[in-house]
């Protein structure tokens, strides 16, 4: 079972700690039989033994008159011609320098096969379960972004036209910033704004006189595409210095074309598609800081583009959504040391063991070289969950998963939001707002696509002040140990995560 986490004053002084720290380190519908409910069709993963793989890589793959996928392995062809299979490939790529590590963690393991849309899922999974050598069968459960099929989460658009210029120049930090929207964040500093309960807020100008951010952490936001070049965001974007940009070479031998900010893993692309909620939760970690123009990130830096570095890992594309499990490998592989999550299944209960892997995975390598050494802020990852907008205690993924720290939402009055999930399953809450409530805007104001500005509610803005403070630790696992101790104090007075 997970550990329950606090929030009020005691989130500001976890904060404000690990700020300090941070100094130091410089399916289509359900079918029966299948838990979770709603599958991808005609598509399932397998996990399989080391004497297969080794057959699978060494195999001459033909195939039927009518088009099935043949490996010369009996008992696998005759299931592959039972339902029709087009595609069996691996689900992760060639790590090139960091193959070895990948087969340590059997990420080579794991295949996607490709069938018959029409076929029954849960008699294919039956079948291939029996195959010699597959270890694990599973479907693939649908996903998206926590909060995006409600309108009413947002994004309420602000005017562009009316934001004026800084409100002062030469303001320096620790202390406010000059950012012109500062102060409506009311998630930094509640001085009431929108009816809120004043001081109810993360404290982080108190934060930002500790530190406000270094370039070396890097963020992987699996989530939309983050506009790249927002005028407020593109200064503390992530770039990949080994690869060239547009020459359609994998210059870094890292399995990936062109990525020079993250990948666009839904498109399977470089080129990132921006989204409004991928930039917004970007924005949130973010946004440039003290530069004079629209809103504050967290941990934006001071104004010179010195903030935390965002890595956008885009499974949601412009024209479709896959590749979650590979944005764990790749943020780990490519110096991210945080990785962000605002997504989720559709269904409680619904869990694919590849992800589980792939996040596992970025949990014990994030911020090291393919030898081991630690080469970032961090020895080992974290990997944050929002918890989802169902206003339930079930039993989300991947947030439920023990080893990621799951966020919910809080108001600008310190209460649950209306929508929050909850339980003890849930690690620590933090500010998400309430965006429509009563015409007033109460949600949480970041970056959006297209250049603007806007409100969003959920717990997936909840989440981005505390991804922070986990990246700015010098070390995932005294990072997991300090929350859990200083979180699971003895407490009368508050208890955000169990509400009923």
């Amino acid at each position: 079972m997970k550990h329950n986490y606090l929030f009020s004053r005691r989130l500001i002084s976890i904060v404000l700690a690990v700020l300090w720290l941070a100094t130091l380190a410089n399916l289509v519908s359900a079918q029966p039989g299948v838990p979770g409910g709603r599958m991808e069709p005609g598509v399932l993963r397998i996990k399989i033994t080391e004497p297969l793989a080794r057959q699978l890589e060494s195999a001459t793959v033909t195939r039927t008159p009518g088009n099935v996928l043949m490996t010369g392995i009996r008992s696998l062809d005759l299931v592959n011609e039972q339902y029709k299979v087009t595609s069996l490939r691996r689900i992760f790529r060639d790590g090139g320098k960091f193959e070895a590590r990948h087969r340590r963690h059997g990420l080579h393991l794991w295949y996607e096969i490709t069938l018959d849309k029409t076929a029954l899922l849960p008699a294919a999974l039956e079948a291939y379960r029996g195959v010699i050598g597959v270890q694990h069968a599973e479907p693939s459960f649908k996903k998206a972004i926590i909060g995006s099929d409600r309108q009413d989460f947002g994004p309420r658009r602000i005017d562009v036209s009316a934001i004026s210029a800084a409100r002062a120049s030469g303001v320096t930090l620790p202390g406010p910033s000059n950012d012109p929207l500062l102060d409506r964040q009311w998630h930094y500093n509640n001085t009431g704004q929108a009816a809120g309960t004043p001081g109810l807020d993360i404290a982080l100008f108190r934060a930002w006189g500790l530190t406000t951010g270094t370039p070396n952490v890097v963020v992987a936001v699996t989530d939309g595409g983050a506009q790249v070049d927002h005028p407020d965001l593109a200064a503390n974007m992530w770039v990949n210095t080994g690869e060239i940009p547009g020459n359609h070479i994998d210059d870094d031998n890292n399995g990936y074309v062109d990525d020079i900010n993250g990948y666009g893993f839904g498109d399977d692309t470089g080129e990132i598609a921006p989204s409004d909620h991928g930039t917004h939760t970007s924005g949130t970690i973010a946004a440039v800081t003290n530069n004079g123009i629209g809103v504050a990130g967290v941990a934006g830096g001071s104004g010179t583009g010195d903030g935390v570095r965002i890595m956008s890992c885009a499974a949601f594309g412009a024209t479709n959504q896959t590749g979650f499990e590979l944005t764990y490998v790749y943020g780990a592989d490519n110096g991210a040391v945080i990785s962000q999550n605002s997504w989720g299944y559709t269904n409680p209960g619904a869990v694919e063991q590849v992800v589980l892997d792939a996040i596992d995975y970025f949990i014990a390598e994030a911020g090291k070289d393919e030898n081991g050494n630690q080469t970032g802020p961090m020895n080992g990852g974290i990997v944050i969950f929002a918890a989802g907008n169902d206003n339930t205690d079930a039993q989300w993924y991947p947030g439920f998963y023990e080893p990621t720290l799951a966020v919910s939402g809080l108001t600008n009055k310190d209460t649950k939001a209306w929508y929050s999930n909850f339980g003890t399953w849930v690690d620590i809450a933090s500010p998400g707002g309430e965006t429509f409530f009563a015409n007033d805007p109460q949600g949480v104001l970041s970056t959006v696509s297209n250049n603007g500005y806007a409100f969003f509610q959920g717990t997936s803005m909840a989440s981005p002040c505390i991804r922070y403070c986990r990246s700015a630790r010098f070390s995932a696992r005294r990072a997991w140990l300090y929350t859990h101790h200083a979180a699971s104090a003895p407490d009368t007075t508050c208890n955000r995560c169990q509400w009923s």
